[in-house]
């Protein structure tokens, strides 16, 4: 639970869960998820305040309506929207404003809507957003009612029909967070607050904070249209040409910033006054030092914590906390990246956002969970594919300390096959290319303005393997890269490009700083980077994506000059199906409910230095596929083929191992550094399989695996004996089908009912097998078919007290049970 408190306390920081009672004169921020109403239909109807939608279904945010749906074939999302069903879907919030705010500023934040969402308040249109992925708001001051007898209703219109219109599972609906703001007439601009570190040395660094102010109406000011002596134009302070109408109002305000060190101390604080007039939107700056800096990396991601207040007439007017880490990140030519002055190789792997049962879905905790594994493999770094995450994802990388490529685009404005028509297509019917050039511009600077404060974002991306690569696409890189710039001087730019011979010749590649490289072994299998660095002397490297094998990890390792890599994929996904029957990609390092497959242990031994040794038996000879070259399983249980030899690996980053049959030595090997496996020929026998891994002859781990009996048991595992309250908390419980022994059967696929006692809800049940003709595996949150002999329930709460109870049972076998308490 500590690290989730610590993770908590960031959120608070961000104001996304603010102490309002403290804030109540300055900015309060609800999360704005409970009691919507959602129907999925359209009709125009739905929009009007006063519509009865008293039978539509009662809900609450996150919500993704397509992993609620049926699995089909015919379902026109295809493959790669993993045949879930989509539509246009409405959805309604009525709320009561207290009359208290009647002269406050009235926000209304989303953190993503899947997708071309339109927003009405009050019967008033307030705006419309194709992208699915980018935050947004809308300033809904002039159209809301104030008191307790005055209704709002907030509708939205989400229109996900026309498919497909992705290349990998999307979700359909409000699928993040809400929240509704209220600040003064005077307040810090959404992201109006950038914190940069020019100078960064482990004895002293340099802060400089960049503030945007919007001024409105000070109560004194006085506006009308109907009167021609207020009828004039708005002209600045310092122009001595003119001068300020009388009826403009400037007041004296007060500026402060405090810094927080990561033990909760006051380290500086600056203070200035400025004059500020009304109906004005002024910049200012504060800038300062810090001696002996604790500074912020992937090993050491210490936070400090910025208060920006403020004030006027000695009432508090805004106050906003920002998370800041101290750091500098450099990349280079001949050393790669260097991290506050050390080289540092990005360890990376790519995500995409959907999580198994729960779609796109979820509470944050969830995240915690997955990216904390994903460090625990040794990983340093996220590549996000190929989009914004959700404001919480960058927290957390802030909290664990893992860098993050920050991407933004699947495709611009051309197909992969241009030149059969002069008009633009993408690379499916209904993609981002139908949007592009009317709202890239926004897009991108959205993405850059909400997570340039974040230290763990290390670099943009401006787009994946983007058909204009090859053609029509240097001046658009151009423009993407300077918009990067104009927003946030700081990173540099990538893109991910797989054609990079073509897009070589074109001059594609020379355009971001960082040239990268999808797959660079499909064009030089043996020099790789080598053959690029001949070529192109001072160009920056990086290995945008890659497969799992090791000679990509290698030609990392072995050359400075190369940044790192972004290994496809760390986790299972929905959609972009590879093979039929299977339900979405299936070839990641884990599975989809989160259980490490063997391949993890071998990521882990080439990047931890944590002793690693993982048993893994091959069941099949001959898979070629690129993104996961073994069909292993870490179980000794091959009940068909008692009489076969079988070939056993042996994953480690020792420099020995040895093996073990029922207690007979099978012989030790030496590990080698560039594969870290050895193997042995092991003929079948059912008992105890044991492997050491030795450094300088001493032993420092072991794995045992166990061939298991009958099933007998389900048992219950959780690295947690508590839950908070909180709507971003979430328990992730295992369930093991055990034999009487308590070994894992992995030949079992009972299925299991689930029953939640208490304060608790069940959000979902998975088991992590892509494979299911059936399409039953997520229609029911309280049953699931257990696969290899396991499965996942995930849980939160629903109240603020008691004890949540999780059991599990099963006909023939002894139920499990796990309890949890609430901590508030």
């Amino acid at each position: 639970m500590k690290h989730f408190s610590i993770f908590l306390g960031l959120f608070f920081s961000l104001n996304l869960f603010p102490d309002n009672r403290i804030l109540a004169q300055g900015r309060e921020i609800v999360q704005f998820n409970s009691d919507w109403r959602f129907l999925l239909e359209d009709n125009p109807q739905f929009s009007d305040m006063d519509f009865n939608d008293a039978s539509w279904r009662s809900l609450g945010l996150p919500h993704d309506w397509s992993i609620e749906g049926k699995y089909d074939k015919k379902n026109p999302s295809g493959p790669q929207g993993g045949f879930l069903p989509c539509g246009t879907g409405w959805y309604r919030k009525t709320f009561i404003l207290d009359a208290e705010k009647k002269d406050k500023r009235i926000f209304i934040r989303f953190d993503g809507v899947y997708m071309n969402s339109s927003v009405w308040i009050n019967n008033r249109m307030v705006g419309t957003y194709p992208n699915g992925y980018n935050s947004f708001e809308y300033d809904i001051t002039p159209f809301v009612r104030f008191g307790a007898g005055e209704k709002n209703v907030l509708a939205v219109r989400v229109d996900n029909s026309l498919q497909p219109a992705s290349r990998w599972y999307s979700g359909s609906g409000i699928y993040r967070n809400v929240w509704l703001i209220s600040t003064n007439q005077l307040h810090f601009k959404q992201n109006g607050i950038v914190v940069t570190t020019p100078t960064v040395t482990p004895g002293e660094a340099s802060v400089r904070i960049d503030y945007n102010i919007i001024s409105n109406a000070f109560p004194e000011t006085v506006f009308s249209w109907t009167d021609n002596t207020s009828l004039f134009i708005w002209v600045d302070k310092k122009d001595d040409a003119k001068k300020i109408p009388e009826n403009r109002i400037q007041k004296l305000c007060t500026l402060l910033s405090v810094l927080i060190d990561p033990s909760g101390k006051e380290v500086m604080r600056k203070e200035t006054e400025h004059e500020i007039g009304d109906y004005t939107e002024p910049d200012f700056q504060h800038t300062f030092s810090i001696s002996n800096p604790h500074l912020w990396s992937a090993g050491s991601p210490k936070m400090y914590m910025l208060v920006s207040t403020i004030t006027c007439e000695g009432k508090l007017l805004d106050q906003v906390k920002t998370p800041v880490g101290i750091r500098n990140i450099q990349f280079t030519a001949d050393k790669g990246m260097l991290v506050n002055g050390v080289q540092e190789k990005l360890k990376g792997i790519c995500v995409h956002q959907s999580m198994g049962c729960l779609g796109a879905a979820y509470p944050s905790r969830i995240w915690y969970e997955r990216l904390k594994k994903l460090k625990d493999m040794g990983c340093n770094s996220i590549r996000v594919g190929t989009y914004p995450f959700s404001p919480e994802f960058y927290t957390i990388c802030d909290t664990l300390g893992l860098y993050v490529m920050n991407e933004i685009f699947d495709e611009w404005n051309r197909g992969q096959e241009w030149g059969y028509s002069e008009s633009s297509y993408g690379k499916l019917p209904y993609t981002y290319h139908l949007y592009f050039d009317q709202w890239h511009d926004r897009d991108l600077r959205a993405m850059v303005r909400r997570d340039r404060n974040h230290p763990c974002v290390a670099l943009y991306c401006i787009g994946n393997e983007i058909p204009n690569q090859r053609t029509h696409g240097i001046e658009i890189a151009k423009k993407l890269k300077a918009i990067c710039y104009e927003e946030d001087p700081t990173r540099p730019v990538t893109a991910a490009c797989d054609f990079f011979a073509g897009a070589n010749i074109y001059g594609f590649m020379d355009v971001p700083d960082i040239a990268g490289y999808n797959y660079i072994d499909r064009i030089h299998p043996q020099k790789m980077y080598e053959a690029e660095k001949e070529k192109y002397p001072n160009r920056m490297f990086l290995g945008t994506e890659t497969y799992h094998k090791a000679p990509n990890w290698i030609a990392v390792r072995d050359h400075d000059y190369v940044i790192g890599e972004f290994v496809w994929v760390g986790y299972d996904y929905l959609g972009e199906i590879a093979f039929p029957d299977l339900r979405g990609w299936a070839f990641g390092m884990l599975d989809i409910a989160g259980f490490p497959k063997p391949e993890y242990y071998l990521r882990k031994s080439y990047w931890s230095a944590e002793p690693v040794a993982c048993i893994s038996v091959e069941r099949s000879k001959g898979r070629k596929f690129d993104w996961s070259p073994r069909d292993v399983t870490d179980q000794w249980y091959l009940d068909e083929k008692k009489d076969s030899t079988l070939h056993v690996y042996v994953y480690s980053n020792c420099g020995e191992a040895d093996l073990w049959l029922n207690n007979k030595n099978l012989g030790k090997k030496k590990i080698d550094r560039d594969s870290c496996f050895a193997t042995w020929d092991v003929p079948y026998k059912a008992g105890e399989l044991k492997t050491n891994g030795y450094n300088a002859k001493k032993k420092v781990v072991t794995e045992i695996l166990k061939t298991a009996g009958s099933p007998a048991r389900i048992i219950a595992r959780c690295n947690r004996t508590d839950i908070t309250s909180d709507s971003e908390d979430a328990l992730i419980v295992e369930f093991e089908i055990c034999d009487k022994n308590g070994v894992r059967v992995p030949i079992a696929e009972n299925e299991i009912s689930l029953q939640v006692e208490g304060p608790g809800v069940l959000l979902g049940s998975d088991n992590g097998n892509q494979y299911d003709p059936e399409g039953i595996k997520y229609a029911s949150k309280n049953k699931c078919r257990a696969f290899e002999g396991r499965m996942i329930a995930i849980v939160k709460t629903s109240e603020n007290k008691g004890i949540i109870k999780l059991k599990a049972s099963a006909p023939g076998l002894t139920g499990g049970e796990i309890s949890f308490s609430i901590v508030n």
